[in-house]
């Protein structure tokens, strides 16, 4: 929980600030340094968060499907291991952003400058987005939501089985149930929110990037900021 903490508050501090001067200044005006570290830190937040909330997914399954087994690994010297791993491999993984950031000079009622990727080819551009969807949306849904429905299967099985009218094992069944119930509501909320919040800016990167007939307007303006503002929700 603390890493996630101090992913959002190293996303929320150092990078939204700039990002949104994106909309209301024609141009980028914070050099070519900035263009490149901001854009690094902030994949490298966004990728130790999605990283973060997969692994919290997982630990907490293995402690509800094995919670005896689990009291030996799960231990504030293994978080410790874990977040640190997480934080390292969202560096490596975010080494493309610094190579290829850079700004551009385009022109939009006059000259502009723009801090944007600049790849070698469409080639790996296609690539690094592929990448990107996968790594950052795609997989932390799909093993977060397996995680969850194996939590709920455990959760599932009945602890005990009312025999003879006993008023006290109906009555832990019922607690069984409710605690069921519970889990399966916020099962249901940290997907959806994970999957509404992420999608649309997702989708759209790869719409933009795999549509040939892609162009920029007022529209997708509109549309990517809203996408944007989505993300920073969650």
């Amino acid at each position: 929980i603390a890493n996630l903490a101090a992913t959002d508050i190293i996303f929320l501090v150092c990078c939204v600030p700039f990002t949104a001067t994106l909309y209301p200044l024609p141009s980028w005006i914070f050099g070519d340094f900035m263009c490149k570290f901001v854009a690094f830190l902030q994949q490298v937040t966004v990728q130790a968060t999605c990283i973060t909330l997969t692994a919290m997914s997982a630990d907490r399954c293995y402690a509800t499907v094995y919670p005896l087994k689990s009291l030996r690994h799960r231990t504030p010297r293994v978080a410790m291991i874990v977040s640190v791993c997480i934080w390292i491999g969202s560096f490596i993984l975010s080494t493309p952003i610094f190579m290829y950031q850079r700004i551009e000079e385009g022109y939009w009622y006059g000259p502009r400058h723009y801090c944007s990727e600049e790849f070698p080819s469409k080639a790996h551009e296609k690539a690094f987005i592929l990448y990107q969807f996968i790594a950052v949306y795609l997989l932390p849904v799909l093993t977060i939501s397996l995680c969850y429905s194996f939590m709920l299967k455990r959760v599932g099985q009945p602890a005990v089985v009312p025999v003879d009218n006993n008023y006290q094992v109906h009555l832990l069944s019922e607690r069984t149930i409710g605690i069921r119930s519970k889990i399966s509501k916020m099962v249901v909320v940290i997907v959806l929110l994970f999957t509404i919040c992420w999608g649309p800016i997702q989708l759209f990167i790869l719409f933009q990037s795999f549509y040939p007939n892609y162009k920029d307007n007022y529209t997708t303006y509109k549309i990517k900021t809203w996408a944007n503002c989505m993300s920073y929700a969650t």
